[in-house]
């Protein structure tokens, strides 16, 4: 077994009739994916054609600048294919949600529109869903392909969410998944703004199970998500699903406030036996310099914490939608 999976769920109660085919909705977020989206398109729903007769593609534009939209508008004649247009750039996660209040499939697949989800393990998914898992989600074989930081990024990552999280969010796994309709309803019906869809996918519980698959290389183009936006996801999970940087912080600041007394009762002791010396400029600026350092940063983690508060009292949608083509009047969800 491969050592990133996580461990095995619980057997599932009940099998679903396997000789049935469920209704597919493929959720595909997309940013700036115009050189392949035709031929991904053509592909997926190729695929799809071979597991189910009623599937169903909702690729949802997240603000690209290029000419995406008008390539999945072409590429959607003759094809089960949708179109949510987002009004702005919301970021991947508004995206993934903005698809799932469209699917209406029995089972719900996110992919990427970059070919680095392999075709091919959404049938496994759907027979471990036959089997009555209520969600199947994908855990990179391996990571020799990323950059060695980011692989050491991401280990420190898990390993800091997995401390403070009361939920357990297994490493390698991301948003290429399978969930029963159920699951996707109980996502709908969260609430916040503030999405990591990795740590939500767990929080709602449900019998799953992890499928190890390898990362394939990207057909065009080259990934968005640099240093930057990754560094926000991991401050947003962070955030979302652990409060372990504040109890962090408590433990640093009680270790410095018992230096600083351990210090101070030994300056006392020292004037009262040896008596005053000459005051050290340089001991006083250091401890004053790192004192305030400590009290900004944790001034920064909590004002991130209270950051998270504020959005969330806004109560603004997590996206906004520009336009939808390939829906009928019933597909409309108000």
């Amino acid at each position: 077994m491969n050592p990133t999976l996580a461990p095995p769920a619980p057997a599932p109660h009940a099998q679903r009739v396997s000789n049935v085919q469920p209704s597919i909705s493929c959720v595909v977020p997309a940013f700036n994916e115009a050189a392949g989206i035709a031929a991904f398109l053509t592909e997926l729903c190729a695929h799809l054609a071979t597991l189910s007769s009623r599937h169903e593609v909702i690729v949802v534009d997240d603000g690209s600048r290029d000419s995406t939209v008008l390539e999945v508008i072409a590429a959607s004649g003759g094809l089960p294919v949708k179109l949510v247009a987002l009004s702005r750039n919301f970021g991947k996660e508004a995206a993934i949600s903005a698809g799932l209040d469209e699917a209406h499939g029995e089972v719900v697949v996110i992919l990427d529109a970059d070919f680095q989800h392999p075709f091919s393990t959404i049938g496994e998914f759907i027979r471990h869903w036959q089997q009555g898992y209520d969600m199947v989600y994908g855990v990179r074989a391996d990571r020799r392909t990323d950059p060695m930081v980011r692989r050491f990024l991401s280990r420190s990552f898990y390993a800091i969410i997995s401390r403070g999280a009361s939920v357990e969010i297994p490493a390698d796994a991301g948003d290429f998944r399978l969930m029963d309709q159920k699951v996707v309803a109980a996502i709908r019906d969260l609430p916040e703004n503030s999405r990591f869809m990795k740590g939500l996918y767990n929080w709602v519980g449900f019998r799953s199970i992890g499928i190890p698959f390898e990362v394939a290389e990207r057909a065009e183009g080259h990934s968005r998500f640099n240093f930057r936006r990754l560094f926000e996801l991991a401050i947003t999970g962070l955030t979302s699903f652990s409060s372990f940087p504040l109890r962090l912080w408590v433990g640093v600041g009680s270790l410095v406030s018992g230096i600083s007394i351990f210090y101070a009762l030994f300056i006392v002791t020292r004037t009262l036996i040896s008596g005053a010396d000459v005051p050290g400029w340089a001991t006083l600026v250091v401890a004053v310099t790192f004192l305030g350092g400590v009290q900004l940063f944790s001034i920064g983690i909590l004002g991130e914490y209270v950051a998270r508060i504020f959005n969330e009292v806004k109560h603004r949608p997590n996206y906004l939608v520009a336009e939808r083509h390939g829906f009928s009047r019933d597909d409309h969800r108000s």
